[in-house]
């Protein structure tokens, strides 16, 4: 065993306990002290103990209390308990409650012994019992995934395991992974390729559980397969059209309706649908998955078909992308029904396109920028304003204004001033070019507003500027 709990509000009783377990050559790996119910109650919701000893009267919460608690836990522990002769009517309720052992007070080292060790035997057969049935449980999931590799001994293996825990005819029910039946019945394998699927007695019906798929009744353990593949397609059906049980195979569907429907099903098309994201086509793309939508719940697509398309749409959104789609739309037998995959999918596709359009608007506007600003360098020298590059690159004069400045973080006169001064600078510098003629070159068609501007942005004149520059050659 691993650990055992010892309950006892007298301490010195409690650590003697507990040495004499340490001395008792029982196998374990840690004892845990505790003085009332309530401190071990709060020990076993955290910690798995496996076997509890666990004294009779004590403050708070005793013996009886506990070990009533202890059985609703997850995994209840071995309990047993520990008193003296007065305590006996008390000590007859707990072991109506569950408790394995009773242990009179003084204790006895060779009577703890003999205790420990039978309920050690105890656990060890319950540990190969629960591998014995992982295990079996492991050849059923075989079984049902492989067509090949089960062996005869494990097909009487999985026999034996229905025969025993469901009976002679059984159902194989396949239901979404987030449903469970809230009665035990019989066999549950759960998150098989995204689906929960029970083995269950044909003459019970689970309830509590919506849109599953139900095998017709079998008797004889080779056909589990069968079965399975069975509820299975039957679970996908329930899916498609958003029925609570389909326990039987649906009628097949007409030529003429599948032949309307291809075109939401076509590589093509679908590979078309994923190329209209990021563009301004949004209603026809919202359009186009809705009809693929609406004719799969008429029945116009068969499953088959529907989860190729979809497969086939997310391998296609991923490389053109490069964007990893989400694991509950890739999980498609995952969700309940097709209303709420539906919900999901078209939430998914159109938030996409928003971000993809404002990621391609920003990339637009990027460019035109780019384009604008290579046009005032060119341009500078002539009588350049904002309406003129605006209407260049094609945009609204006030989305221009304030996209150019959130491009550039400053204005477009400002952002054309500083490129005529600095060109103005250099020809001052430089060149022996009159001032008017600067003034020309740089987009002044006054010498004046020039010679003004140069100043105001400078703080010295054009012919003040010529001089110093001149005197630090």
């Amino acid at each position: 065993m691993n650990k055992i709990l010892v309950v006892e509000d007298e301490k010195l009783i409690r650590q003697g306990i507990s040495a004499m377990i340490k001395r008792s050559g029982v196998p374990y790996e840690e004892v845990i002290e505790c003085s009332n119910g309530l401190q071990a109650l709060d020990i076993l919701k955290t910690t798995r103990i496996d076997v509890m000893l666990t004294d009779i009267r004590m403050p708070k919460m005793n013996g009886i209390e506990l070990v009533q608690a202890v059985q609703e836990l997850d995994n209840p522990p071995l309990s047993v308990a520990v008193s003296g002769y007065d305590d006996f009517s008390y000590a007859v309720e707990m072991m109506r409650q569950g408790v394995r052992e009773y242990i009179l007070k003084p204790v006895e080292r060779d009577k703890l012994k003999e205790v420990l060790t039978k309920l050690d035997e105890e656990l060890n057969n319950r540990r190969l019992d629960e591998e014995k049935t992982e295990l079996t449980d492991t050849k059923l999931l075989k079984y049902f995934l492989q067509d090949s590799g089960t062996t005869s001994d494990d097909i009487k293996l999985i026999a034996k395991k229905i025969k025993d825990e469901v009976g002679q005819q059984f159902n194989v029910y396949v239901a979404p992974i987030g449903s469970l039946p809230e009665e035990k019945c019989g066999i549950i394998l759960k998150n098989v390729l995204g689906s929960n699927v029970m083995i269950v007695s044909s003459e019970r019906t689970i309830h509590n559980i919506r849109y599953v798929g139900v095998s017709d009744s079998y008797s004889d353990a080779s056909d589990l397969k069968k079965a399975y593949t069975q509820a299975r397609d039957r679970r996908m059906e329930a899916f498609l059209q958003n029925m609570s049980v389909v326990d039987e195979d649906l009628p097949e569907i007409p030529e003429m309706l599948l032949q309307s429907a291809q075109k939401y099903t076509d590589k093509k098309s679908i590979s078309a649908r994923v190329q209209l994201m990021g563009t301004d086509r949004a209603k026809d793309l919202k359009k186009e998955w809705e009809g693929f939508f609406i004719a799969a719940i008429r029945g116009q697509i068969p499953a088959s078909d529907f989860l190729d398309s979809i497969e086939f749409f997310i391998t296609e959104f991923t490389g053109t992308f490069r964007e990893e789609v989400p694991v509950e739309l890739k999980n498609v037998m995952e969700i309940d029904c097709l209303d709420i995959y539906r919900e999901k999918f078209m939430s998914f596709i159109l938030e996409r396109q928003s971000e993809f359009m404002l990621k391609n608007d920003s990339d637009n506007t990027s460019s035109k920028m780019q384009e604008a600003i290579k046009y005032i360098k060119e341009n500078y020298s002539t009588d350049l304003n904002m309406a003129v590059v605006s209407n260049h690159i094609s945009m609204n004069y006030s989305l221009f204004s304030t996209e150019f400045k959130n491009f550039t973080g400053t204005n477009f006169v400002t952002y054309v001033k500083d490129l005529r001064m600095a060109e103005a600078k250099e020809l001052l510098a430089n060149t022996d070019l009159k001032v008017n003629e600067i003034s020309a070159q740089v987009g002044y068609d006054n010498e004046k507003h020039f010679m003004k501007s140069f100043k105001s942005y400078v703080g010295v004149s054009p012919t003040e500027y010529r001089k110093n520059a001149s005197a630090l050659r």
